[in-house]
């Protein structure tokens, strides 16, 4: 049996999986204040009767540290960089840096070297004026060579208790996302450790003694302990159990799919083409700073099934702000789950109550609105149409999810549209465009039931609700599949070998062809799965493979290799 576990920033579900059925699922209100409360709540749902040894694997998607991050609660990092020569980088990381003297250059020779002892001395000055006990350290090319970055790093365990170090987090080039990555795994370092331990004390509690795996942005899972070192990667889990959920649901098909997940507070848009969702190209924005993290492209917009609806300047607005939960289930104010309710298409809490909170927001309406104008039920202004002081809270709630389609549609509009401008990189793709145009709608969240057939019909498009789809995200996380990512590059005429993420520096490499590269990353790859205890037999994908000529002399004798592999990610097996 796997248990999945998914806490959203309204409720948190869980869910019990045994063979190809969901045999247990529950969803329980998410406690901000004490994330373990909700947690447990959900746990003791699904496990009533449940024999716990059976158990072989929890596998959780968390909000704790994209909540960390988005409420800017992180804690304070010192930032050591080697820049070597080029521009300031003052203005594009979240804190100004520390630098220090030394210089990589792209091929990983090392042309000027970092003084440890200088590092040591300005690192115990520098902490004294922070105090505090974390810091990140990221060197310009330090993927080609990542031994500068290791040395630094020794020198400052000294001085701090957590470092994190970029060419470790990610084998990519690109200097700002990995230290932005770097900065932030630090920053978040404390409060997922904290968590890590929380969650391991409620499973113990309830005599579970199976793994706990945590999901990570790119849609792969891997043991909790391991993440303690990369904590970074477990932001935007929610997103990413959705996409796990709706492939595991086998509910998109391979036309061009628009998948909606709505939950309490937002809908998270993304897009599938061939029935495979998109990825970032480079990785996820973390605020305004783009880091190296590996993400699904999933957009979110602030309608949820307890958005708040208010009046502003005479007129309706729906969301994004969440308060409290609807009316009908003794909230203060009305959300747009209560105009669901009151029309029909949820059945759930005290429909008097959601009645009540719609006809109230009808009198002041007629309050705002000017004496003698007339509107009808679509809030478009009509003298021969119904008037204002006849309507009701049912024509209040037509207006109310009219609102929300509206902006559900102009999410959608706008991340169909980035798809389309994006760069294009193959030549295949410009002899043979590939346009998304939307040919179906999924849906899947909380709301899906009481809001998605109201979607299919204003945008024209059918519409798909998966069952189960109320707990898809802790379907995602319970099916999910181990995922790790290695980087291999080779310098032939150097004899170098390189894999950044090990913190490896191999100079007898006798490799000279790609092929051979791509063979010893995928070796590489299963010597890490079996030291994490994966699953080694699983598919490896090569995402990509860079081959270039170093042409001296006029004559190309060498080349310079990289190529990136990792274990396929996805979901374990389809739920009937």
């Amino acid at each position: 049996m796997l248990i999945g576990l998914d806490v959203g920033g309204t409720f948190t579900d869980a869910v019990i999986i045994e063979g190809h059925r969901v045999v247990s699922s529950a969803k329980r209100r998410t406690t901000k204040d004490n994330l373990m409360q909700g947690i447990g709540e959900a746990l003791d749902a699904v496990l009533d009767s449940c024999d716990t040894s059976k158990i072989e694997q929890v596998t959780l998607s968390t909000t704790v540290v994209t909540n960390t991050i988005v409420e800017e609660k992180e804690q304070v990092v010192d930032l050591y960089v080697v820049t070597g020569p080029g521009r300031n980088v003052d203005d594009i990381f979240p804190v100004s840096p520390i630098y220090l003297q030394g210089y990589t250059d792209h091929r990983g020779i090392v042309v000027e070297r970092t003084s440890t002892d200088g590092v040591r001395g300005i690192a115990h000055m520098v902490q004294e004026r922070s105090g505090t006990d974390l810091a990140a350290v990221s060197a310009k090319f330090g993927v080609r060579n990542p031994q500068e970055e290791l040395s630094i790093t020794e020198a400052l365990q000294e001085t701090y208790n957590t470092i994190s170090n970029g060419s470790l987090l990610s084998g990519s080039l690109n200097f700002p996302r990995r230290t932005i990555s770097a900065y932030f795994n630090s920053a978040v370092t404390p409060v997922f450790t904290v968590f890590k331990k929380n969650v391991e004390d409620a499973l113990s509690a309830r005599n579970i003694k199976a793994p706990l795996h945590i999901l990570k942005a790119d849609g792969g899972s891997l043991p909790i302990e391991h993440m303690v070192s990369r904590p970074v990667e477990t932001a935007f889990t929610g997103p990413a159990a959705t996409v796990l959920g709706l492939s595991a649901l086998g509910a998109i098909g391979n036309t061009h799919t628009v998948a909606l997940d709505i939950g309490g507070t937002t809908t998270d848009i993304s897009l599938w083409k061939q029935g495979k969702p998109l990825m970032t190209k480079n990785g996820v924005s973390i605020r305004e700073y783009p880091s190296a993290v590996r993400s699904f492209t999933v957009t979110s917009v602030g309608i949820g099934g307890e958005s708040v609806v208010r009046i502003v300047d005479g007129e309706i607005t729906v969301g994004p702000e969440r308060v409290g939960p609807s009316a009908a289930l003794g909230g203060n104010e009305p959300t747009l789950g209560d105009a669901l309710i009151v029309l029909g298409h949820a059945r759930y809490g005290n429909v008097e109550l959601a009645t009540q909170s719609l006809q109230q927001l009808a009198y002041l309406l007629q309050a705002n609105w000017k004496h003698g104008e007339c509107e009808d039920t679509l809030g478009n202004h009509n003298s021969e149409k119904q008037c204002i002081h006849n309507m009701s809270a049912l024509d209040v709630a037509q207006l109310i999810v009219k609102k929300a389609l509206e902006t559900i549609q102009h999410g959608i509009d706008e991340v169909v549209q980035a798809e389309n401008k994006r760069p294009i990189y193959v030549v295949a793709d410009i002899v043979n465009p590939d346009v998304f145009m939307p040919a179906q709608i999924v849906v899947v969240g909380g709301t899906a039931p009481s809001l998605g057939p109201s979607i299919g019909e204003y945008l024209n498009l059918p519409v798909t609700i998966p069952e189960n789809a109320a707990v898809a995200n802790a379907i995602g996380a319970a099916l999910a599949l181990s995922t790790i990512e290695l980087t291999v590059h080779v310098d032939t005429k150097r004899r170098l070998l390189v894999i950044p993420e090990l913190g490896v520096k191999q100079q007898t490499c006798t490799l000279k062809r790609a092929e051979q590269v791509v063979e010893r990353a995928k070796e590489a790859l299963g010597e890490e799965a079996l030291r994490l205890g994966l699953d080694k037999t699983q598919e490896v994908e090569v995402i990509s493979i860079e081959d270039f000529p170093v042409v001296e002399g006029w004559q190309s004798m060498e080349r310079l290799i990289t190529v990136k592999v990792q274990l396929e990610a996805g979901v374990k097996n389809y739920v009937e």
